[in-house]
């Protein structure tokens, strides 16, 4: 076999680790939700560091690239292979909370990790990280939202992923490892003394090495949660609001959606929000006296109605000490909100969202079974509005042409400390792929998996990705999850990109880390 010296020498080092090598299994972990084309010589599914160690300096020494892989929820070619000589590492058996030192305020868990795994462990204790996971929290880990950067529980307040980071267990290239974030007895500290190499690794895709462990940082439950959403007639009025918002204390999120959005949530979306299971979540959580009962009936009554008869709307979970300072700043929110143009409407939503913050994800898929293939740009706040409008003059362009294949687009805000995260969404019917197949659930399997190929109409959707990617892009957009998705070494000034340039020699000087993330395949 091609890759039987390879087979040999990663089982014969690590005998207490999975090493995959059936070609069905390795064809289904080389892909991401927007697809991939290679499949890896081999998969290998560590369970500590120094296994992870010992894979990467085996694969690495016979020449094979390296593909780091959490849980693979992400669409820009970053955890894909690009060539059958490679070796992907899938982290999620390194899926350990180590230490929780709650008097230090910190806790150590291994990068495979997910962020609901973490939450629960962390719970019963009163305490969660700033930013607590993304909304594909239920699978996502903790090592690929710090890679990649990531947004949403806690991010309207605490910011992106990284900014809970205190520090992190790194495996570079040649199965050296490097802790960053510790003091000089090698222990999690606040504050290391002197330059700390941490903020290299962070957002950096891979390229520069595999996370093994990660110290995040710990801050209290709030006292109080409340909630609140406003319909808004444009996206131009709703950013207006977004931005105003910023200004206020205790908004742990921020989130928005456009008609579209509201479109796909009638047809399905919201139905699966509300069902029995999670209206008992959001009950339970809220208390069980008969008058708060009745009014949460009410309100999902009222939502159902409601969302599908939005324009654009925004949802808030504002946090603070007690319920009675979290109503005082539900009345400074909802007088911003009002100030911009919004319109109070059941807050149904945000409250289902933070019911139980991680569920089995339903999203890989529109609400007819479509494909889903989502792209973002991060604005400042004051330029988010004119990166829609950048947008929307691109689209209205191809209009024609993606009514022709069906395709719809739908666009999600996201606040995230000084910054507004735009996430627009294409849809297109199409039959399910490798990542679909193992990741959908399994009614939406049931009733998609049959759909035909469409494969003129994936060529358009993708070649419309990178165009509109390019329109956010020139118009201020920064990214997460680069990947192979967006520039990261061409936007570089000279000064910059020799510098970084140069790091990746040092720590990769074979050009073996993922390669194409990041930096060009030399």
């Amino acid at each position: 076999m091609v890759h039987d010296d390879l087979w040999r020498a990663l089982r014969k080092d690590l005998p207490n680790d999975d090493v995959l090598t059936e070609p069905e299994l390795r064809a289904d972990y080389s892909h991401d939700i927007a697809g991939g084309d290679a499949v890896a010589a081999a998969v290998v599914r560590p369970t500590s560091t120094s296994g992870l160690a010992k894979a990467v300096s085996t694969a690495t020494g016979l020449g094979h690239a390296i593909v780091p892989r959490g849980s693979g929820h992400s669409y820009s070619g970053g955890a894909v292979p690009t060539s059958a000589r490679s070796v992907l590492i899938d982290m999620s058996a390194m899926d350990r909370v180590i230490e929780i030192d709650a008097a230090n305020r910190f806790v150590r868990v291994q990068a495979g990790c997910t962020w609901a795994t973490l939450l629960d462990a962390l719970a019963p204790l009163g305490f969660r990280t700033p930013f607590f996971g993304p909304l594909s929290g239920y699978t996502s880990t903790i090592g690929g939202a710090l890679s990649q950067r990531a947004t949403f529980f806690g991010s309207a307040l605490h910011g992106f992923s990284d900014a809970s980071v205190m520090g992190q267990t790194i495996v570079l290239a040649d199965g050296r490892i490097l802790n960053t974030g510790v003091g000089h007895d090698s222990r999690p500290h606040p504050q290391p003394g002197g330059p700390d190499l941490g903020a290299l690794f962070l957002g950096d895709c891979g390229a520069l090495g595999i996370k093994a462990e990660a110290t995040l940082s710990l801050i209290p439950w709030p006292g109080a949660e409340t909630f609140a959403s406003f319909s808004f007639p444009d996206m131009s009025s709703l950013l207006a609001g977004q931005v105003a918002l910023r200004a206020l204390g205790g908004i742990a999120e921020c989130f928005g959606f456009d008609r579209q959005a509201h479109i796909n949530l009638a047809k399905g979306g919201f139905e699966l929000l509300e069902g029995a299971e999670v209206a008992t979540d959001v009950l339970r959580q809220a208390g069980s006296t008969g008058q708060r009962l009745g009014r949460l009936a009410q309100l999902f009554r009222d939502g159902r109605r409601k969302v599908g008869e939005l324009q654009c709307s925004l949802h808030l979970c504002i946090e603070g000490e007690d319920e009675a300072h979290a109503q005082a700043r539900l009345a400074r929110a909802s007088l911003a909100a009002l100030g911009a143009g919004g319109e109070a409407v059941p807050d149904t939503i945000p409250r289902v969202t933070r019911s139980r913050p991680f569920r089995p994800i339903k999203a890989l898929l529109g609400p007819g079974g479509e494909r889903w293939l989502p792209f973002h740009g991060v604005f400042r706040l004051t330029e988010a509005a004119a990166g829609h409008a950048a947008l929307a003059t691109a689209l209205a362009g191809h209009k024609a042409e993606m009514a022709a294949h069906g395709m719809t687009v739908s666009l999600l805000t996201v606040s995230s400390g000084d910054s507004i995260v735009l996430e627009p969404h294409l849809f297109w019917p199409d039959s399910l792929h490798r990542f679909h197949r193992r990741h959908v659930t399994a009614n939406q399997l049931r009733r998609h998996g049959d759909h035909p190929e469409r494969p003129e109409t994936r060529a358009f959707a993708h070649q419309l990705r990178r165009e509109l990617g390019d329109v956010l892009h020139k118009a201020g957009a920064e990214h997460l999850q680069i990947g192979r998705q967006y520039p990261y070494e061409q936007a570089l000034d000279p000064v910059q990109k020799e510098t970084m340039q140069a790091i990746k020699r040092l720590l990769d000087p074979a050009g073996l880390m993922a390669p194409g993330v990041l930096f060009a395949i030399n």
